[in-house]
């Protein structure tokens, strides 16, 4: 089935083993941070791991649905351990995908970028609230510091651009090497166009 110039709306079996190798590298890379910072920081500190993972992922897979196929297996394991974190992952992959709906797809940087930072802005938002609405106790202070948390969105919206920024660069050499199909400059400007 072709559908707005893309070569076939279902995935291949190469797909998932690709999205399942993004899926552990981004679960390894959360345990690996985990115990080094402290449960507010540690999404900016891993931002540019993840978003790293999330952008070789989005580069290669390309279709719309590629966050959701790396991250919601992410979810369900990570839920082994807290429903509430499968709920809360399961949250920012919703609005990423339904931001891309409206673009395209992830054959461009531009939507790879965009795709990287309603991702973690959106687990920072939802982070944030959770803390001070459900754990509350020292947590609950920060609904009365506002800037709090613009600083943490502001620096968690450059840590995924840094990862973000990495993940191209990787991108570029694979594209260079022929193991990976991927945007170029000039099919930026025309996100649909088979690559």
């Amino acid at each position: 089935m072709v559908w707005n110039g893309e070569k076939e709306m279902g995935w291949q079996l190469r797909d998932y083993v690709f999205a399942a190798f993004m899926t552990v590298g981004m679960v390894l890379s959360v345990f690996i941070v985990g115990p080094f910072v402290p449960p507010p920081f540690q999404l900016i500190v891993w931002a540019p791991i993840g978003a790293l993972f999330l952008t070789l992922g989005m580069a290669r897979l390309q279709k719309r649905g590629s966050v959701a196929l790396m991250i919601l297996p992410m979810a369900l394991l990570l839920g082994l351990q807290s429903v509430s974190m499968t709920v809360y992952l399961a949250l920012t992959v919703l609005m990423t995908e339904l931001v891309i709906v409206f673009r395209g797809s992830y054959r461009t940087k531009a939507n790879r970028l965009l795709g990287t930072l309603v991702f973690f802005e959106t687990a920072i938002v939802i982070g944030i609230v959770a803390l001070v609405f459900i754990v509350g106790g020292d947590y609950a202070r920060l609904a009365n510091q506002p800037w709090i948390f613009l600083g943490m969105a502001i620096a968690i919206g450059l840590a995924a651009t840094l990862g973000w920024w990495l993940g191209e660069q990787v991108v570029n050499q694979l594209r260079r090497a022929g193991k990976l199909d991927a945007d170029t400059d000039a099919n930026d400007a025309t996100p649909d166009a088979d690559v």
